[in-house]
């Protein structure tokens, strides 16, 4: 077992996310009502269900895990081991009838991600990653394999995946148009399906910023468990009080050139 991890945890990650999975497919292209919070991100009945049963299975399973999640807050985050739980990442997607949201969650242990799942539900494909263990990638056909990031030449062969280029602020903007010159092309539109893309060798970098924890702290797990790096902009681990930038690579040389492009003048 990957450094000495319960094997609970990790069947508990799979029941969260085939519940919230259920709850939000049940929803998926039906007509529902959209509120706006107070960060202008759309949020619906979706979101709350969905982690509404996460939280309900987690307080059952380890009454004594933390949970931190998008929808109903922190509790317990003082706790060795907190769950952080983004119930449908990509609402704008869900709303949009786009299969590419998903639900990730993550558990801390002393503040460090050690297992990481992102799931698909319309897409039937789900990714784990443990500290010390390969990402695992659980394909539509039943089949379960490793997940293995590639090897790209260079900086300027690379092609790089956004979910939005209006996702920055006015610094960030400046920053990432340095990476986005430096690339070969990037694309948009991928939310929380990019890290695993890059995680899987398909494409070579995820870069975003202006997330939460619970947008990117599972992608620290999965990406570096097929061999690709993730930090934050300045070359940092991923942790809980990181400043909401993430860079992902499959390739360690493509991570370095691509930090040295986001810190250019």
């Amino acid at each position: 077992m990957p450094d000495n991890l319960d094997p609970e945890f990790a069947s508990l990650a799979h029941r969260l996310a085939d519940a919230a999975g259920a709850a939000a497919m049940r929803l998926f292209r039906t007509q529902l009502d959209i509120e706006t919070k107070d960060d202008a991100s759309p949020v619906t009945r979706a979101d709350r269900e969905a982690e509404t049963v996460m939280r309900d299975l987690i307080n059952a399973t380890f009454p004594d895990h933390g949970i931190l999640g998008e929808e109903h807050g922190a509790e317990r985050t003082d706790a060795e081991f907190v769950w952080v739980l983004d119930p449908i990442d990509g609402t704008r997607a869900f709303i949009n009838g786009i299969p590419l949201f998903a639900t990730l969650i993550a558990l801390l242990r002393d503040g460090e991600p050690v297992l990481g799942l992102n799931a698909y539900p319309a897409l039937e494909e789900r990714w784990m990653g443990q500290l010390g263990a390969r990402t695992l990638h659980w394909g539509r056909d039943g089949t379960v394999r490793e997940s293995r990031v590639r090897a790209c030449p260079t900086l300027k062969a690379a092609r790089m995946c956004t979910t939005s280029p209006d996702m920055f602020d006015a610094a960030d903007a400046v920053r990432y148009a340095h990476l986005r010159a430096a690339v070969l092309e990037p694309r948009f539109g991928t939310d929380a399906w990019a890290y695993a893309m890059v995680a899987s060798g398909q494409t070579d970098i995820a870069a975003e910023s202006g997330m939460q924890p619970y947008d990117y702290l599972s992608h620290a797990v999965i990406v570096t468990g097929a061999g690709g790096t993730i930090t934050d902009w300045e070359g940092q681990p991923l942790r809980i009080g990181s400043p909401g930038s993430v860079l992902a690579c499959g390739d360690a040389h493509i991570h370095a050139a691509a930090l040295d492009a986001l810190q250019a003048n």
